[in-house]
């Protein structure tokens, strides 16, 4: 158990990119906008999404000694959350941040919600895992005392 509170972060940023893609594409899946609207919207994910992994996977690993409390790991996602809307807008030409842009359409003709929410979605399965785990750990540690 102690190797996987070590690699924990990194895991956690593995994940974030796959469920943010998935959920994105699912949400391109249920979209009634035309092909020729959200035709490349995934390749543009894809590239922030790895901007984001390199930048959050870079600081992770330099940092990974001092991420190990509950609070520092929320600011961790936090972090990663504000380095993807910053991607998303610094690609978007410096206007609007995605986030302000998406309540301003429908839900299912909404690229920039799609983009924003489906991070949040990812974000917050990553919360319930980082919460579940070190729920788990306190019950361990209460156990062998």
């Amino acid at each position: 158990m102690n190797n996987l509170k070590k690699y924990e972060m990194i895991i956690y940023c593995l994940i974030y990119p796959i469920l943010t893609m998935l959920f994105f594409m699912i949400w391109i899946h249920q979209s009634t906008l035309p092909g020729g609207d959200i035709g490349m919207t995934p390749f543009l994910v894809g590239i922030v999404l790895l901007i984001v992994f390199g930048i959050e996977i870079t600081l992770v690993l330099i940092l990974r000694k001092r991420i190990n409390s509950l609070l520092n790991k929320l600011i961790c996602l936090f972090v990663a959350f504000l380095i993807y809307e910053l991607t998303m807008w610094s690609l978007g030409g410096f206007g609007e941040f995605v986030l302000l842009e998406s309540f301003k359409k429908p839900f299912a003709e909404n690229i920039e919600g799609a983009f924003s929410f489906s991070s949040i979605f990812s974000l917050l399965i990553i919360l319930g895992l980082i919460l579940i785990i070190e729920r788990l750990n306190k019950k361990t540690l209460h156990n062998t005392v």
